[in-house]
């Protein structure tokens, strides 16, 4: 991770210094670790982070000789000053290093050979460059019983500590959830946490990369490799759709750790990752996982190889009785989304493509205002997010969120039925479920009297409310200043819409009889929204599926073919904010599984039509030649740290617009929200047990006691899509006469109750 605040040398206000017998400029107010680091010089350091917050000097590592000011002076907290003068590598400077090395080590222990964090250690490595060579203590070390659990996935040796402060700045000023502290003083300091309890939270595994040393080691990480015998590789977290910057650490073919990645523009993550993205890897292989593919017929499943079920896979596309349908799932990638639009224009002509997720009609023009990137908000004075819940939804975005109120003093106000995991920073606008448009003139007189807005706003909301989608867009337009993020329900939702792809037709068609057969390419329309009507829709409609784990759809497929996660396969990703990113391969996989591009292709060559290209750069090339969403990029123009995509226009998928169904006024209004730490991967993990939770329906006490359910009682909801059987929980803070659920939770059945199209609905709860 990079430690130093990136700093513009070619900025208007520079001032000019000398340092180290030259004269050089670097911005006015600069801190001198920062200027020294542009300039190439390097001054060491332990405590100062900048994405942490303003320096605090608490290490004195980055002393350094400023001629005229008594005594050595912090790099970190020293800001430039015209002609001022620097020396980094005097006498005086030189021993004020060495002198503060000389007393961290002198109780460090000498855990190097066993210690998770040895080759790739800021301790370790500023000792050899800074280091005295020799010390002059001798007498014992410290010994504390190791490790502490600060948590399930947190292990802390207490001994190892340098008492920078790091992970409870992190713990109090940007994840703000105030559990971590340094305890007693002096040389009896400790990290802890206030109650004494486990340091559990959304984004705790940052400490870990933070942590100057190897006092904070990841648990599942512990003494499972070592720098030297593993691969890194950059790639994208896949579970939501922020789009955050991974680092695949990469051993004898498996993940073994996922963490953050140094991103220089600060236009997406700024390093940070929620634990889910941290620790899910490990779901890849959870129970379920398909390691052969399956054929069915009327002798019942069998397993065969992949050569084996692709021809059986031809043989049931030619004899479908019908066009087939190419159903394409939230996670699927540019390449696989783009593969299948060249099936359907050649080996299965005719082909009806669509994706899972919510119709993109209602919000073109939403769509169609002034982008914003995740860097603006730190930008903004003021900071509107409309509908959801960003911190289970799209956690990263909270942090960023929490950082634009205490640093920069933002405004932040959050507009919704209840409140969010934002309510001890933000104003609050109460709108009751389902009816957001009711606020929408408060949120516009807001949005027009603000000299630098951004609008987060959430899909699924303003999709069931077209009226109020379009008045958010109407005020957005009007102000020259303001501009919007969508918060995306789906990985890649934005990168399958770039295709034209819609989410509409397909079920319908299915319905109607016209197709005679359907290819899934990491979709489960049995455990979709509107599950009880796609069951309806395929009835005995011969199935392809191409999955990574197993699914409703799965059990019933006719064909399974195994396909790779994204933890294990090339692609790309389209984040909520337009930034097209690459996913690069990590793990091996199962030896039975494949990418699913490649099953695509390979379906094209069995079909007698292959595509004209063999790779997913090739594939991504040709996309974005015939697609202008995609904007010609290459893979070249993507890098490592991704690029944006074209704004879309305003009547794209216009015509995407799905039913338009009356959510009535009787019953209970259903809030079915995504929330990744309820999702396949974060409940397949073994380091997340601890997000590890039953679906429930989430109610407040009144209107439990109305419907005579008490909290852990087991609830009857039916709407007129479905029915689903789920335990209450009476909860603080949210609003009567609504039930609150989250969809993805492997086992429940939550998508019962709403329609294909995710139009508001009305429920009844009975016991």
């Amino acid at each position: 991770m990079a430690d130093y605040a990136p700093v513009d040398l070619t900025a208007e206000n520079l001032v000019s210094f000398e340092l180290n017998g030259e004269k050089v400029q670097a911005p006015a107010g600069t801190m001198l670790v920062d200027a020294c680091h542009a300039l190439g010089v390097e001054v060491p350091i332990f405590c100062y982070e900048p994405r942490i917050g303003p320096p605090v000097g608490a290490c004195r590592m980055c002393l350094v000789e400023v001629e005229g000011m008594r005594g050595l002076q912090t790099a970190c907290s020293t800001p430039v000053q015209p002609d001022m003068v620097v020396r980094t590598t005097s006498e005086l400077a030189t021993q004020g290093q060495e002198s503060v090395l000389e007393l961290l080590l002198a109780n460090h222990p000498l855990d190097c050979p066993v210690c998770d964090k040895g080759g790739e250690c800021p301790l370790q490595d500023r000792t050899f460059r800074f280091g005295p060579g020799k010390s002059r203590f001798h007498e014992s070390k410290r010994h504390f019983l190791k490790p502490v659990e600060l948590s399930s996935r947190i292990a802390l040796d207490r001994e190892r500590c340098i008492s920078c402060f790091r992970c409870v700045r992190f713990s109090q000023e940007v994840a703000q959830d105030g559990q971590l502290t340094m305890q007693e003083r002096g040389g009896r300091s400790e990290i802890a946490t206030f109650s004494g309890d486990a340091y559990e939270a959304r984004f705790t595994g940052n400490i870990i990369d933070v942590c100057p040393v190897g006092a904070l080691t990841s648990i599942p990480y512990r003494f499972v490799a070592r720098p030297w015998d593993v691969t890194n590789t950059p790639s994208v977290c896949g579970l939501c759709p922020v789009g955050c910057n991974t680092e695949l650490t990469l051993r004898e073919g498996v993940v073994r750790r996922v963490s953050g990645r140094d991103e220089p523009n600060y236009a997406v993550e700024e390093g940070w990752l929620c634990d889910v993205g941290r620790w899910a890897y490990d779901s890849a292989d959870h129970t379920g996982r398909l390691h052969r593919a399956v054929v069915r017929d009327a002798n019942g499943a069998r397993e065969t190889n992949m050569a084996d079920a692709l021809s059986a896979a031809t043989l049931v596309l030619q004899r479908a009785d019908g066009p087939v349908g190419i159903l394409l799932g939230p996670a699927a990638t540019v390449e696989e989304a783009a593969i299948a639009l060249d099936l359907a224009g050649g080996a299965l002509r005719g082909a009806v493509v669509a994706r899972l997720g919510i119709p993109a009609g209602p919000l073109a023009p939403l769509r169609a205002t002034r982008r914003a990137e995740m860097g603006d908000i730190d930008d903004a004075q003021t900071v509107i997010v409309v509908g959801g819940d960003p911190s289970l939804q799209q956690p990263v975005v909270e942090l960023r969120l929490r950082k634009a109120a205490l640093r920069r003093g933002a405004r932040i106000v959050t507009v919704g039925s209840r409140r969010t995991g934002l309510a001890d920073v933000a104003e609050h606008v109460d709108a009751a479920p389902g009816a957001l448009h009711a606020a929408i003139s408060d949120i516009a007189a807001r949005i027009a009297a603000s000299a630098e807005p951004v609008v987060l706003w959430d899909e699924a909301e303003l999709a069931a409310e077209p009226a109020a989608a379009d008045a958010l867009a109407t005020a957005i337009a009007a102000n020259g200043a303001a501009r919007q993020i969508e918060l995306g329900q789906d990985p890649n939702g934005a990168g399958l819409r770039a295709l034209g792809i819609p989410a509409t037709g397909l079920r319908d068609a299915l319905a109607a009889g016209r197709l005679g057969a359907l290819i899934t390419v990491h979709a489960d329309p049995r455990s979709a929204p509107g599950r009880d009507a796609w069951d309806a829709a395929l009835g005995d409609v011969p199935v392809v599926s191409v999955a990574t784990h197993v699914d409703a759809t799965t059990d019933r497929a006719t064909v399974v073919l195994p396909s790779l996660t994204l933890w294990e396969q090339e692609g790309t990703l389209v984040s909520m904010t337009g930034r097209a990113q690459r996913v690069r391969r990590g793990a091996d996989g199962p030896d039975g599984a494949a990418p699913g591009w490649e099953i695509l292709i390979a379906l094209g060559h069995y079909l007698g039509a292959p595509p004209a290209y063999r790779t997913p750069g090739a594939a991504f090339a040709a996309a974005a030649k015939a697609h202008p969403g995609l904007g010609g990029l290459t893979y070249d123009d993507m890098g490592t740290l991704g690029a944006p995509l074209p704004p879309p226009a305003a009547d794209h998928l216009a015509g995407d617009a799905g039913e338009s169904v009356a959510a009535g006024s009787a019953g209970l209004a259903l809030v079915a929200v995504r929330d990744v730490h309820a999702g396949r991967a974060a409940q397949g993990s073994e380091a997340l047990l601890a997000f590890h939770a039953p679906a429930a329906a989430r109610v407040s006490a009144a209107t439990a006691e109305r419907a005579r359910l008490t909290d852990g009682a087991t609830a009857r909801i039916s709407s007129p899509h479905g029915e689903a059987t789920l335990p209450v929980r009476v909860a603080p803070g949210l609003p009567d006469d609504a039930v609150f659920v989250a969809l993805g939770t492997p086992g429940a059945a939550p998508e019962s109750l709403l329609g294909p199209d995710r139009g508001p609905v009305r429920v009844e709860l009975r016991p």
